[in-house]
């Protein structure tokens, strides 16, 4: 039975030094401080992931070259697989569009999932080297940057607005999508950064002795996290023993790279939605929508949880997300120490729903790979998707160039 010894732990959100206890296997440590979750053990922990990987790897292959989705109206009939979702934007002249939707949805993914598989193949075979620890770095930096679940929302969005308007068929890529889907979260979610970086590295966390700091600040003690491998340095050694990163107390300029990209974001959300989003041709007239629009529409069709997924997505979470950045940076630059928790935890909420806003966008490039049908029904990305994509990629680098240690940073008790 894998287990995770006893050791010190740098909490990378209150930048508090804890004392994580011996876990075994389902188990998990939240830090005293702030409570956000250190370290968790699932259930053969090797083994679960390297398995799920490799399936994952080859239900994707199935998906790209079986037949995913069909529809049929007045006798013509119109295919999509689904490396299309990608290349029809670039039919439609919407290059970015394209190039990302295609890095989100197909190599970013495939990345992910051959990482872990390499990873942990050398952790089962013991022949770890600096390779190894390349690609466990460039697993953690893309994992947040893949979008499949995201995409299997839309897909399902995508189909109960297509059922009102075509006879539509669901092929067996679509199906080992499905399961493809399951196999990659649970890929993901099986896996304990502190603990892969400990088994390729047997030092890892366990050389310092750190039992009078425990409770105090790693940054007024002369230590600092490594964000790429969880690991504890000193501050003056620059970069990790460990992984190579570069490591600092805090990240320069936080609030202002968080300010002006947030200001970025809020600019593109103003075109994202009073222009249209998507452009629909039937029987040489066209109509376009905005994203408040089809939300309208989807209710008055009386498909209420359809347009209260796209209302949440691509209203709520977007100007959501933009406020409470801002009332971090704003709470940070005021040296505010109230509800420092509650901070914490909203800024936890950023990270997490970032990438839903991309239903919309997902939504518009599959019914537009799917309807093309000539003057007799075709659907376009209309401008606003566009400026919707960049408002998402803006918000995401936001939250990631926030230090949320700079919340808990001028508190007295850790000076």
């Amino acid at each position: 039975m894998e287990e995770i010894k006893e050791h010190y732990e740098i909490c990378p959100y209150c930048d508090t030094v804890n004392k994580v206890s011996h876990l075994n296997e389902g188990e998990s440590y939240k830090c005293f401080k702030c409570n956000r979750e250190l370290s968790a053990l699932v259930k053969d922990p090797i083994i679960v992931p390297f398995v799920y990987a490799i399936c994952s790897l080859f239900l994707f292959i199935c998906s790209e070259v079986l037949p995913f989705l069909s529809i049929n109206k007045m006798g013509i009939t119109a295919d999509m697989s689904l490396m299309e979702t990608a290349t029809s934007m670039f039919v439609d002249n919407y290059e970015f569009l394209a190039i990302f939707i295609y890095c989100n949805m197909q190599l970013f993914p495939v990345l992910c999932l051959l990482c872990v598989i390499y990873v942990y193949g050398c952790i089962l075979l013991n022949k770890v080297n600096f390779v190894t620890k390349k690609a466990l770095k460039l697993f953690f930096h893309l994992k947040e940057w893949s979008m499949v679940e995201v995409f299997m929302i839309a897909i399902l969005v995508s189909m109960v607005k297509l059922v009102s308007m075509v006879d539509l068929s669901i092929g067996d890529g679509f199906i080992t999508f499905s399961i493809f889907i399951f196999c990659y979260v649970k890929t993901v979610s099986s896996i304990d950064k502190s603990y892969v970086w400990s088994k390729i590295n047997k030092k890892h966390q366990y050389f310092y002795d750190l039992k009078d700091y425990i409770g105090k600040s790693a940054g007024t003690q002369g230590l600092v996290l490594c964000h790429d491998c969880d690991s504890i340095n000193k501050v003056s050694d620059h970069r990790c023993y460990n992984c190579n990163s570069r490591v600092h107390i805090r990240n320069k300029n936080s609030v202002q790279k968080c300010m002006a990209l947030v200001c970025a974001a809020a600019i593109m959300l103003i075109p994202a939605n009073v222009f249209p989003i998507m452009i629909t041709s039937a029987m040489g007239s066209d109509s376009a929508s905005t994203i408040f629009e089809g939300v309208i529409y989807m209710w008055s069709t009386g498909s209420y949880f359809v347009a209260l997924v796209i209302f949440v997505a691509s209203v709520m979470v977007p100007f959501t997300k933009i406020a409470i950045l801002v009332g971090l940076c704003y709470s940070v630059s005021r040296k505010r120490e109230k509800r420092l928790e509650l901070k914490t935890k909203l800024y936890g909420i950023t990270e997490f729903i970032g990438k839903w806003s991309m239903v919309d966008v997902f939504v518009v490039a599959i019914m537009s790979a799917l309807i093309k049908m000539g003057s007799v029904l075709s659907i376009y990305p209309g401008v606003a998707s566009l400026s919707f994509c960049a408002t998402v990629v803006l918000t995401m680098l936001a939250a990631n160039s926030f230090d949320p240690r700079n919340l808990w940073s001028d508190v007295k008790n850790d000076q």
